[in-house]
C-alpha cells in the first residue's frame, strides 16, 4: 500500500520506500518517521502526518526521504485549507527537486484555484512538457486561458482534454461548450453540444446551448424551437425570459409580451420580464405603457436598468429612441 501511494503522490519517484533504508543510522530513524507519515497519509489522518513532519526534518534526512515527505505535507496542508503553507512548501520542493512534475502540478492547481491564473499558466506547461497526455493539466491550462480571456489558447486544450477523455466527462463538456460561446466559435460549440447530447440526452444544457448558438448568429426562429426544447426537459424562469428576448428579436412582440406575462404575474418587479415586456409594448408604438415597465426595469440588476434608462431617455423627448426614429 505505502508503495502504491508513493507512485501515486510522486510518479517521478517510483522507488520501493524499503531503498531508502540502506543509509546511515539518521536515514535510518528518519525513513522510520516516514512510514509512520506515509501510514497515517493511507488512513487520511492528516492531523498526525503533519504533527510528525517537523520531527522528521530534525532528523536532516537524505534529498530522496525529503522528496516523498514534502509531497505527503504539501497534499495535507491543501486538505487542512492552508494553500498558503502548501504553497511554501510547493515551492520549496521545487526548488530542491525541478523536475518532479507531482510539485509542479500541485502548485498549479492551487494557483488555478486561488484566481492566479497567470502564475499558473507556466506551471501547466512545464507539466505537459513532460507529460503531454496529462488530462488534469490540459484542463487545468485551459481553465487558467479561459480566465484570463485566451479563448483561442483555451480552445486548443480543452479540445486535447476532451479528446484524452473520450468525450466522456459531461461536466468538462459542458464548461468547454460554455467558453466556446464565450469566443463566438459556433461550430466548436455545436460539435461539442452533438458529443455533450449523445451522452446526456435528457440534459436541457445542449438544446439551449444549440439555441444560443443560432441566436448568436441571429437566427432567432432556428433558436425558438430549440429553447423550447431545453424548457420542456428543465422548467426554469430563466429560460422562460430567454425564450421571451428570442421572440422579441425574431420581432414578435405580441408573443413576447404573452411568454413576459406570466411570469409578471407570479412577481410584477420581475425586472427581465418587466424589460422584456417594455420593449415588446414599444415596439408596438405604446410607449407610455411602455415607460411604466421601463421604471420596473430600472430597479433591477445593471443589465435591465441599462436597458430601462436607454428607453426611457430615448422616450422623454428626444427625436430617436435606443432603436432609432
Amino acid at each position: 500500500m505505502r508503495l502504491a501511494v508513493l507512485l501515486l503522490l510522486l510518479p517521478a519517484l517510483a522507488s520501493p520506500a524499503g531503498a531508502f533504508l540502506f543509509g546511515g543510522a539518521s536515514d535510518k530513524s528518519a525513513a522510520a518517521k516516514l512510514a509512520q507519515m506515509s501510514s497515517s497519509f493511507e488512513r487520511g489522518n492528516c492531523e498526525a502526518v503533519l504533527e510528525s513532519f517537523p520531527g522528521f526534518l530534525a532528523e536532516k534526512p537524505s534529498a530522496r526521504l525529503r522528496e516523498e515527505a514534502y509531497g505527503y505535507a504539501g497534499r495535507c496542508y491543501e486538505r487542512s485549507g492552508s494553500a498558503d503553507k502548501a504553497i511554501s512548501i510547493y515551492k520549496l520542493a521545487l526548488g530542491l527537486y525541478p523536475d518532479n512534475s507531482f510539485f509542479t502540478s500541485r502548485l498549479a492547481f492551487i494557483y488555478n484555484q486561488a484566481g492566479f491564473y497567470s502564475d499558473a499558466v507556466p506551471l501547466f506547461l512545464k507539466v505537459l512538457e513532460l507529460k503531454s497526455d496529462d488530462v488534469a493539466a490540459n484542463l487545468g491550462l485551459a481553465r487558467a486561458y479561459a480566465a484570463l480571456g485566451f479563448y483561442a489558447k483555451a480552445k486548443t486544450f480543452y479540445s486535447l482534454a476532451v479528446v484524452l477523455q473520450d468525450f466522456s466527462d459531461t461536466a468538462v463538456l459542458r464548461e468547454y461548450a460554455g467558453v466556446m460561446l464565450k469566443k463566438r466559435d459556433w461550430p466548436e460549440a455545436l460539435f461539442i453540444t452533438k458529443k455533450g447530447a449523445a451522452a446526456a440526452p435528457a440534459a436541457a444544457f445542449w438544446p439551449l446551448v444549440e439555441a444560443r448558438v443560432m441566436a448568436g448568429q441571429g437566427d432567432y426562429y432556428k433558436a425558438l424551437p430549440l429553447i423550447e426544447a431545453a424548457i420542456r426537459l428543465e422548467p426554469s424562469r430563466q429560460l422562460r425570459l430567454e425564450r421571451a428576448l428570442y421572440l422579441l428579436l425574431a420581432g414578435l412582440p405580441k408573443r413576447a409580451i404573452e411568454a413576459a406575462d406570466p411570469e409578471l404575474a407570479v412577481n410584477r418587479n420581475d425586472a427581465l420580464a418587466a424589460s422584456v415586456k417594455g420593449m415588446a409594448l414599444y415596439l408596438l408604438g405604446m410607449k407610455t405603457d411602455a415607460n411604466a415597465y421601463f421604471t420596473v426595469a430600472r430597479g433591477g440588476g445593471p443589465f435591465t436598468a441599462a436597458i430601462a434608462a436607454s428607453f426611457l431617455k430615448g422616450s422623454s423627448g428626444a427625436t430617436e429612441g435606443p432603436w432609432g426614429k
